[in-house]
């Protein structure tokens, strides 16, 4: 322990130089615009600033990176609560209850308990990664195909939580999202899938899905229904939007339920954020009191997912630095960095190169810092910039979406796929149809049938592989009680609306 936090130390000094602080700060900032950006996200941003690592020692480097990589988690909230337009995937969950806070005239408290949720998962990521790594680590190496499919599964069933008032409507939209995600090449045995244009042969890019659906799809349901925001008279004042100590209070457990979510599947490779944020969000509609608040502007289901999303950030580093194994597209780029940077990821990579990489921690922890009065302070500028524009704001999210679908591949095949999409989204509200297993399934359909084959292979083509294994069997247990959960909870609430009497 003593030496765990002398080596912090000396990390947090080699940090302390107006010229790395300067990099780190800049490089928050400008992930917190690029994560902001419909998509772009972690991989884009941290693409996009490599080159300027050329020239750079390897502690400055790294440390611009990882305010990059931590600034892009903090800021895909920030469209998604403002104009429900996701900047990543798992910011899709901050949109259930962050923009109804927002057409609530709460847009600014939404921004600061999101804001500060951030802070603290993406504190205990941090804390999880400095004390934690290797144990963690030596226990996820034993996850194998099997394990990885049962646990996107898991996330899967969130689906029963997430249904609405219709579990029928939500596997529909389920079986819908699989039939999108699975469009394109076979990576087994090359055949083509739903290929009806050349464009296809590489699938349809969830980001277009989630920009049609939540950016265009709203923005067809505000003209049609003249919907207009509640935002008051301009107000400048930072402590408006700040959260009082009992609001703070209130959503202290959801924080802290998140961020242990967060950080133990971010540290899985091909979970992700994406599946942390479901996985928080569904746990926190479970424990509540009165469920029926979530997706119309419970701050608990906007705190929880914020701080499981950058609660994976230090998750996902761990299996990077402990094993030379990624976990997420952020870290994959990460781990060319390390070896441009003459490091060699893996069990040695603390032996070989400690002090680099207690900086780069260090580097972490100082842009987490960096982006909560950052982004607590620019609160008032964020809203007030919606209520200024607000005129306009339909014809801002299109661009902004149009812009963002054609950045992908630099190809207007996507632009048309987006608005399509939108049109799609647009008849979901209309229909009452659950967007959220949609997009979940989406997101999962290409890692799971892969986890899936490979399960399969090994097996011998045995489906009992996933009820032999320990790890394996014991997700299975909890895939059908949170499945059965989900459906025992909707019946009971049905009884009850049908006759109050017994409720």
């Amino acid at each position: 322990m003593i030496e765990i936090l002398h080596d912090l130390w000396g990390g947090f000094l080699t940090n302390f130089t107006l010229y790395n602080l300067m990099v780190i700060f800049l490089g928050s900032m400008v992930g917190t615009v690029v994560g902001a950006l419909p998509g772009l996200g972690p991989s884009a941003g941290l693409a996009l600033m490599i080159p300027l690592t050329f020239t750079m020692e390897s502690s400055a480097g790294l440390a611009l990176l990882v305010g990059v990589y931590m600034g892009c988690m903090f800021g895909g909230r920030i469209t998604a609560i403002l104009i429900n337009t996701p900047g990543d995937a798992p910011a899709i969950v901050t949109c259930l209850d962050g923009y109804p806070l927002m057409q609530q005239g709460r847009g600014g408290f939404a921004l600061g308990i999101s804001a500060i949720s951030s802070f603290v998962g993406g504190l205990f990521g941090i804390i999880v990664l400095i004390f934690l790594a290797p144990t963690i680590a030596s226990l996820v190496i034993n996850f194998g195909a099997p394990e990885y499919f049962m646990l996107l599964l898991l996330g899967l069933c969130t689906i029963a939580l997430l249904a609405g008032d219709s579990v029928v409507k939500a596997l529909l939209m389920t079986v819908l999202g699989f039939v999108i995600g699975l469009v394109g090449c076979d990576f087994v045995s090359g055949y083509t899938r739903f290929c009806y244009t050349p464009e296809l042969l590489e699938g349809i890019d969830f980001v277009v899905v989630i920009m049609g659906m939540y950016g265009i799809g709203e923005v067809l349901h505000n003209v049609e229904h003249q919907v207009h925001l509640n935002l008051g008279k301009p107000n400048f004042k930072t402590s408006e939007y700040i959260p009082t100590a009992k609001e703070l209070k209130q959503v202290g457990m959801p924080m802290l339920r998140g961020s242990l979510i967060g950080t133990i599947i971010g540290i899985l490779p091909a979970a992700g954020g994406t599946i942390a944020t479901f996985l928080a969000y569904a746990t926190e509609k479970k424990c509540a009191k009165q469920p029926e608040r979530f997706g119309h502007g419970a701050p608990e289901g906007l705190a929880s997912p914020e701080a499981a999303n950058n609660a994976s950030v230090g998750g996902a580093l761990i299996p990077l630095i402990t094993m030379g194994i990624p976990g997420s597209g952020g870290t994959a780029i990460m781990l060319g960095v390390f070896i441009m940077f003459g490091m060699r990821p893996g069990p040695l990579l603390m032996t070989e190169s400690g002090e680099i990489v207690w900086a780069m921690i260090a580097a972490l922890a100082i842009a987490n810092f960096f982006l909560l009065i950052s982004n607590l302070l620019m609160i008032p500028l964020f809203v007030n910039t919606i209520r200024l524009v607000e005129k306009n704001l339909s014809v801002l999210v299109l661009a902004l979406c149009c812009v963002g679908a054609y950045a992908l591949n630099y190809s207007f095949f996507n632009v048309w796929l987006m608005l399509f999409f939108g049109f799609f989204g647009y008849m979901t509200k209309k229909f009452k149809l659950p967007t959220g297993p949609l997009i979940l399934s989406v997101v999962l359909a290409s890692s799971l049938e892969s986890y899936f084959r490979q399960s399969l292979m090994l097996s011998k083509g045995s489906y009992m592989i996933f009820l032999t294994r320990p790890v394996s069997l014991v997700i299975f247990v909890l895939i059908v009680g949170t499945f059965a959960y989900g459906i025992v909870s909707k019946q009971v609430k049905k009884r009850k609306q049908a006759d109050p009497a017994k409720a």
